[in-house]
C-alpha cells in the first residue's frame, strides 16, 4: 500500500520501529547521564551486567567476546576495544590469549563485581520511568524481548 508523500507528522509517529528507535536513544542518553557518577556508559554496564549473568551465582563463568557482542549488542570488533579498556580497568579479566581463533573467557573480576552492585540498582530504578503502574515495565520487556532475538543467547536477563 502506497502513502502519499510528504508524510505528516502523526504518520511519521505511527511507525512503531521509528518510535523504538527514537526511544532508545533517548533512553540511552538518559541512562548515561544516571550511570556517569559511576564511571560507567550503558554498554559497559551491558558488559558488566551480562557477564555476572554468565555463569555462577557469583558470575564466574565468563563468556567468549563474540557471545558477550552478541549479548550486549554491540559489532565484535567493538567488543575488542571495549573488553580491553574494561580490564584496563580492573573490570574484567580476559584470561590467556591463546591465539587466533581460540576462545578466552571474559570473566568479570572483583572490582567490576562491586562496581557492578553500585550501579545495578541505579539501572533497575529506570524501570520507574515507564510510568507509576509497576507491571509497565515487564509488559515492555515482553513486547520488545522478541526483536531481541532468540531466548538462547547468552543472558537475556538479570534474575
Amino acid at each position: 500500500m502506497s502513502h502519499p508523500l510528504p508524510p505528516t507528522s502523526q504518520d511519521v509517529d505511527a511507525i512503531a520501529a521509528w518510535s523504538v528507535i527514537r526511544a532508545a536513544r533517548a533512553l540511552a542518553r538518559r541512562l548515561a547521564d544516571e550511570l556517569a557518577p559511576h564511571g560507567l556508559t550503558p554498554v559497559e554496564f551491558g558488559v558488566l551486567v551480562q557477564l555476572a549473568a554468565s555463569g555462577d551465582p557469583q558470575g564466574r563463568g565468563g563468556l567468549a567476546q563474540a557471545d558477550l557482542a552478541r549479548a550486549v549488542g554491540v559489532r565484535p570488533q567493538s567488543m575488542t576495544v571495549m573488553t580491553r579498556t574494561l580490564a584496563e580497568r580492573g573490570l574484567v579479566d580476559l584470561g590467556e590469549r591463546r591465539g587466533r581463533g581460540r576462545r578466552s573467557a571474559v570473566v568479570l573480576t572483583d572490582d567490576g563485581r562491586r562496581l557492578l552492585s553500585r550501579a545495578y540498582p541505579v539501572v533497575l530504578a529506570s524501570n520507574d520511568w515507564f510510568g507509576p503502574d509497576p507491571a509497565t515495565a515487564p509488559a515492555l520487556v515482553v513486547t520488545l524481548r522478541p526483536l531481541l532475538g532468540p531466548a538462547e543467547q547468552p543472558a537475556p536477563h538479570v534474575p
